[in-house]
């Protein structure tokens, strides 16, 4: 192929990408680890305080992401207060002048969706005299708040063919054509990903080829975010259909405990933090290599 003249189909069509889902613990934990790294049980302790202490956000020990059905008017009423904040001015505005709280978006507003607490999300005070650590956190759910209302962004999705001596070559782009969502949490500016205009049929020249060898990695450490999804997600893959319907919905531990067995585990030794990975230490295997040699696998078995 190197040299060759190869011909250019390009196939595009519109994707959409729906704004996500407002905030539990175990998904803020996660997202806070992986933003700045925090420590599932720091997150915790940091929404305490902007709960009881500052009153900036709802109850954070929850495994909800919905909002009650009688809710809309209280969240446009807390928007009206963001609307106060110059950082937040501009995307609460435009919610509340498009109407976009609306009483029947189940995606948001719906009682079958919520346990015993609903989702984290601001009230109507405003913060005063938040640490670094705080702002972060709260930033992090007003944004998730405001952009679980905005539309779904809009993607041009380019596929292109070349082909060259009978072999195909594919190529994909995306251009975003409206940010929507992506625009509230600072994403809409990462997402480009064009192709130079060209006509179908048109011909190419082939410049430079390579066939590139590569190899398969080993999955990475756990981190607290991937840990937390884990035992979110606990139960799901297991054969007996029984057991999977038991954990199918709660997983290992729940969202107020989750943080507590990580650092249980880590103040007992069993486990240390490198940067943002959990690395199991001696202790640990030492514990598997006992529990296998006196046959008690019953204590690691999801029937216990």
């Amino acid at each position: 192929c190197q040299g060759k003249l190869g011909i250019v189909t390009d196939h595009k069509r519109r994707a959409t990408s729906a704004p996500p889902a407002l905030f539990d613990l175990t998904s803020l934990q996660r997202e806070a680890n992986g933003r700045f790294g925090f420590p599932a049980k720091m997150t915790l302790a940091i929404l305490q305080r902007l709960y009881e202490r500052h009153k900036v956000l709802t109850y954070p020990r929850t495994d909800s992401r919905a909002l009650p059905e009688d809710y809309p008017e209280t969240m446009k009423e807390t928007l009206s207060h963001l609307q106060k904040l110059e950082a937040y001015n501009a995307f609460a505005g435009q919610i509340l002048m498009s109407g976009w709280v609306k009483g029947d978006n189940r995606r948001i507003f719906d009682n079958k969706k919520i346990s015993d607490h609903f989702a984290i999300v601001p009230t109507g005070e405003l913060p005063k005299d938040l640490e670094e650590t705080e702002q972060k956190i709260y930033d992090l759910v007003v944004r998730r708040t405001m952009a679980a209302f905005f539309p779904s962004a809009v993607f041009d999705v380019t596929t292109r063919e070349t082909i060259v001596e009978g072999e195909k070559f594919v190529t994909e782009g995306k251009v975003l054509v409206e940010p929507g969502w992506m625009a509230v949490v600072g994403r809409a500016g990462r997402t480009q990903s064009d192709l130079c205009p060209i006509t179908n049929g048109e011909a190419v020249q082939t410049k430079n080829i390579a066939a590139e060898a590569d190899q398969t990695r080993p999955p990475a450490r756990f981190t607290d975010a991937t840990l937390l999804s884990a035992m979110e997600s606990a139960g799901k893959k297991l054969d007996a259909d029984e057991l999977r319907d038991a954990m199918a919905e709660k997983g290992l531990g729940t969202p107020a405990t989750r943080a507590q067995i990580i650092e249980g585990l880590i103040e007992q030794k069993y486990l240390r933090r490198d940067g943002r990975d959990l690395i199991p230490n001696a202790k640990a295997f030492q514990l598997m290599q006992l529990v296998r040699g006196l046959k008690i696998d019953a204590l690691t078995q999801p029937r216990l």
